[in-house]
């Protein structure tokens, strides 16, 4: 048989009433799976032949991305792209299209009812019975087997039917061999022997159906038995779209929960009860940044590991985003140990570098957004610091100091340390950091010790910034001066890059 193609599958049911907006030269492509995007860098995780569903979230402050991701999808292979406008993207703006046409890639315009589960199950129903090999002779059986999976029945029900044909016992096993499914009543005879066919989707093996019986399956048998594979492979890649769409809709869901655009109560409610959320009780939101990016199957798994019973966490790319109850956070603990475990637990993972960052509490859903607006300043401060571990509440003077103009901050900088800065950067010298660690340790000769230098060293550079300061160093408000200076250089340096 030839390959399922564009033109093919919009005459699906679950893709009537959507037309062509664009790239229609290309309606003869071939059709070798199904996506979603519904959230950035998307092109990472397609395949060639892929056909990609999405209401276009990702691109909503910049639609004029989509020209540059069509050019780019094209070049992946991609089958077509099929946009559901109205939400987030009221119009495929013109470049967009003219692109889709250039490279021939067909862009289809899906209505606003349009289901992303009914057109996943619909087009991964045709593409996996299409790249099977149809089971000569065994048009009813093949049928039914099919109908039972198209109709969700699930894999008890494929087991019985092949049972039922085969007269023999059947099982599902999952790839660790838990049973999934069975039919049939089992032998006694201890004769009996099992036969084993993978069940594949997508070119994993993702279980097993076993046939047991005293004789070897004969030719017809295996054929009936391949279409069961094919039957349970398109329940299972059902099952495992569902799954992914159902965690990119509530990943979309908390995005617009932290951003502050969901903050309706009737609508927190209802998706809390439908994922199993709690947020009647105080949450604190926590990003940490990491050195690479892990895939989220694996942010899943740690933060089950790591974080507090309840909470929820969800990639960004090179960013992590968590929701953590708010008792585990507590008051006197800088940092709270959960964010030393998280940040262990990431970088166990591959993560290499990260900064954990801790936002104010949110006594209610729709103080989320205030919170991370409070862990992404905080993240930011780390970033400019040096730190790794940030807590909003303990960080009162950085905010302070970030809340006052750029250019006074800078005046204050100059007037204070400019000789300082001046000197640095033309003689390579230390005097800036070695002032800082005077004044936080009281003298000299602690501050040598901290520095790993001979006290003579020391006496010199403090010499040195006495001649080129005009600040007593003996005076408090002059010191209070040069340490405010000193911070808040760090954090317009750390802010500008």
């Amino acid at each position: 048989m030839g390959a399922i193609t564009v033109r093919e599958v919009l005459t699906l049911p679950a893709l009537r009433g959507n037309f062509v907006v664009a790239g229609a030269a290309g309606l003869d492509r071939a059709v070798t799976g199904v996506n979603v995007m519904e959230v950035p860098d998307i092109e990472s995780f397609v395949k060639p032949g892929e056909l990609l569903l999405t209401t276009a979230y990702p691109l909503r402050e910049h639609p004029e991305e989509l020209a540059v991701l069509v050019r780019t999808l094209a070049t992946l292979g991609l089958a077509a792209l099929a946009v559901k406008t109205g939400r987030y993207l009221e119009r495929l703006p013109d470049d967009a299209l003219a692109a889709a046409n250039e490279l021939e890639l067909p862009v289809v315009l899906l209505a606003e009812d349009t289901s992303f589960n009914e057109v996943i199950g619909a087009v991964l129903a045709v593409v996996l019975t299409e790249y099977g090999a149809e089971p000569a002779g065994a048009e009813a059986i093949r049928e039914r087997l099919t109908g039972v999976a198209l109709a969700g029945g699930g894999l008890m029900e494929i087991a019985r039917t092949l049972a039922g044909a085969l007269d023999r016992h059947v099982s599902i096993l999952d790839p660790a061999g838990a049973l999934l499914g069975e039919g049939g009543d089992a032998s006694p005879d201890e004769s009996t022997g099992s036969w084993s066919f993978p069940v594949t989707v997508g070119g994993l093996e993702r279980g097993c159906v076993v046939v047991d019986g005293r004789d070897e399956p004969t030719l017809g048998q295996r054929r009936l038995v391949r279409q069961a594979c094919f039957a349970a492979g398109m329940h299972i890649a059902q099952a495992v779209a569902s799954l992914e769409l159902d965690r990119q809709m509530r990943v979309l869901f908390l995005e617009e929960l932290v951003a502050g655009r969901a903050v309706d109560p009737s609508l927190v409610r209802e998706r809390s009860r439908l994922f199993g959320w709690d947020f009647r009780s105080p949450h604190v939101v926590v990003l940490a940044r990491l050195g690479r990016e892990i895939p989220d199957a694996a942010i899943a798994g740690v933060a089950r590991g790591a974080l507090p019973k309840g909470a929820l966490a969800w990639a960004r790319g090179q960013e992590v985003v968590a929701i953590v109850p708010a008792d585990s956070v507590p008051a006197d603990s800088v940092p709270w140990p959960a964010a030393r475990q998280w940040s262990a637990a990431l970088r166990k993972q591959g993560a290499m570098e990260v900064i954990v960052a801790t936002g104010s509490i949110a006594h209610t859903a729709a103080e989320l957004s205030a919170s991370h607006a409070a862990a992404r300043e905080s993240l930011a401060i780390a970033q400019a610091t040096g730190r790794v571990e940030v807590r909003h509440d303990v960080l009162a003077l950085e905010r302070v100091i970030l809340s006052v103009p750029g250019d006074l901050l800078a005046e204050l900088v100059e007037r204070e340390l400019g000789p300082l800065l001046a000197a640095d950067a033309a003689n390579g010298s230390e005097l800036c950091s070695t002032l800082e660690m005077f004044l936080g340790t009281g003298n000299a000769a602690d501050a040598s010790r901290r520095l790993f230098i001979h006290y003579n060293t020391m006496k010199h550079r403090m010499s040195r910034i006495g001649e080129l300061l005009t600040a007593d160093l003996h005076d408090p408000r002059a010191r209070l001066r040069l340490s405010f200076a000193l911070e808040a250089r760090k954090l317009v340096a750390g802010s500008a890059a």
